[in-house]
């Protein structure tokens, strides 16, 4: 999470500012009295959310195509080995899917400055949402719990969004 500034050399340790990609780390340091600013990638907070939306979205496969289709015994462990291979094919070929939908928008003069990956950030958070909100009509507990986990931080995220917009605007 923490990020550096690039004009280095630095000449006192309270010049640093911390850097976080979302806003709801940033909103948390400001309220721990540090200073930060935004910053375009922050590693822990991109591995932590890519882990949790993978993590979700192997579930989401799991329950929908190994644990109906698939016998328990060998074949249950095959599928259940081959599917994280699946599902990281499956995030790429979304994520492909998504810039050729932006790029057909954009030759319909829509979306035109906005950058691919923040249009793939909106779509992917959407999906994941999406399962999400199915999460929560599950038995098992633990899945309900994240489903209720993810929608609580992107609801965070989303206030924290807000809270910094009109802390600007004042």
């Amino acid at each position: 999470m923490v990020f550096l500034r690039p004009d280095f050399p630095v000449s006192s340790a309270d010049q640093l500012e911390l850097g976080y990609g979302f806003a709801l780390p940033r909103m948390l340091a400001r309220l721990a009295g540090k200073r930060v600013r935004q910053a375009q990638f922050s590693a822990l907070e991109a591995y932590a959310v890519c882990l949790l939306i993978f993590a979700t979205h192997y579930i989401f496969l799991t329950r929908l195509l190994i644990i109906p289709l698939v016998r328990p015994g060998w074949s249950l462990v095959l599928g259940l080995s081959l599917l994280p291979i699946a599902t990281w094919v499956y995030l790429l070929l979304l994520y492909y899917a998504i810039s050729l939908v932006l790029r057909i928008f954009r030759k319909f003069g829509l979306f035109v400055s906005l950058p691919n990956n923040h249009f793939q950030s909106v779509i992917i958070t959407a999906l994941t949402t999406l399962v999400a909100l199915l999460f929560l009509g599950a038995d098992a507990f633990w899945l309900k719990s994240l489903g209720g986990f993810w929608l609580g931080l992107v609801l965070l995220n989303l206030l924290a969004i807000a809270a910094e917009k009109l802390a600007h605007a004042n």
